[in-house]
């Protein structure tokens, strides 16, 4: 074990009164303060604690007040990502708070990526959907289309959950200044995440999934709205993408239904839902005519060794998929975490990869 000093230098202006404490994935972010508690000193706060080595933290601090839970926060009272840090002996972990969470939830919050160009909702089962369209300054009808999961995170940082965004139009322009355009749809998702993008039922989606219903809405609703305004494409230039969750509804939407996408953007696929029900459902699946990005972040566990051992998995699930479709591209994020910014890093390659591949890019 390590000795680990947690240090606040300068609590915000705004600080609540009441009981700091620390919580996290190595507490599978838990509200009990007990034995996680800072003591203050004026403007400073100090927690030391007993970690093991190689522990992978993300940390974020929390304070009880008046009987609720406030959580450290952005300058515009959004959500902020976690602090990180890799255990290696004793250390000293400092902690820059920049405010607390509070009824602004985040508006207000600026941009420095490019916003969509323009938002439209349709109608869907489980109620209105919100799509956030992006395509090129110029370009000529039809464009490959890519369907993006998480809209909320994908384009600009004022709609994201923790202030973080892919960055999606700048890098798809770029690409489009290069002669490869395409059009993003990207379907914004509310807290029923974990049952539109799990396929499988477990605890999180109280054993209720609706992947598949996500999936039809997506071929029978999305796609012939999208191609009768911007045209029709065929399945080697459209498209499904998505992290974490979305990067497991990615891979079994693509597999469930290979006419529908012909490229699959598979980012640190979440495959652990129902004792990974995934590999066992992909047994008998085909897809050959589909490409596959598939990656991960080697930082993407809660230890360094588990991280490892994720991307163990990372390179079987490719072996498993080699088989059943046309081709699969494997890259692992150096010093990569499970987040926005990870991913934005990444989506680059994987944009150029797919439409420098695709039969419009070759002829």
């Amino acid at each position: 074990m390590a000795q680990v000093r947690f240090v606040i230098p300068k609590l915000p202006p705004n600080t609540p009164d009441g009981v700091l404490f620390l919580t996290g994935d190595h507490r599978k972010w838990g509200n009990e303060s007990e034995g996680w508690t800072f003591e203050r000193s004026g403007n400073r706060a100090v927690l030391e604690a007993d970690l093991p080595e190689g522990a992978l933290l993300g940390v974020k601090v929390r304070v009880l007040h008046g009987g609720q839970t406030i959580e450290e926060g952005d300058a515009w009272g959004g959500r902020t990502p976690a602090h990180k840090a890799v255990v290696h002996g004793d250390m000293e972990i400092q902690l820059h708070l920049t405010g607390w969470q509070d009824a602004r939830q985040g508006r207000g919050r600026p941009s420095a990526s490019a916003p969509p160009r323009e938002e439209l909702t349709l109608a869907a089962p489980w109620g209105e959907q919100l799509v956030r369209l992006w395509w090129p300054e110029s370009f000529t009808l039809p464009l490959p289309l890519l369907i993006m999961h998480d809209g909320q995170n994908v384009y600009d940082e004022a709609s994201t959950f923790a202030g973080q965004s892919w960055n999606v139009a700048g890098a798809a322009q770029a690409l489009a200044d290069e002669g490869h355009p395409c059009l993003i749809a990207a379907l914004s998702v509310n807290d029923e995440r974990n049952r539109r993008y799990v396929p499988f039922p477990f605890e999180m989606n109280a054993f209720n999934p609706g992947a598949d219903e996500y999936l039809d809405w997506i071929a029978d609703t999305l796609k012939p709205v999208l191609a009768q305004r911007f045209g029709a494409v065929d399945t080697a230039q459209t498209a499904l993408a998505g992290s974490s969750f979305g990067g497991l509804v990615t891979l079994y939407g693509g597999l469930r239904a290979p006419a529908e996408f012909g490229m699959l953007g598979v980012f640190s696929p979440a495959i652990f839902p129902a004792d990974f029900e995934l590999l066992r459902w992909l047994e008998d699946k085909k897809a050959p005519q589909s490409r596959v990005w598939l990656d991960m972040g080697d930082h993407e566990a809660d230890s360094l060794q588990g991280a490892a051992d994720m991307v163990a998995l990372t390179h079987a699930l490719a072996g498993q998929l080699r088989p059943k479709v046309r081709e699969v591209h494997v890259t692992i994020g150096a010093d990569h975490w499970h987040d926005e910014a990870a991913w934005a890093e990444r989506f680059p390659a994987f944009l150029r990869w797919w439409l420098e591949g695709s039969p419009a890019s070759r002829e």
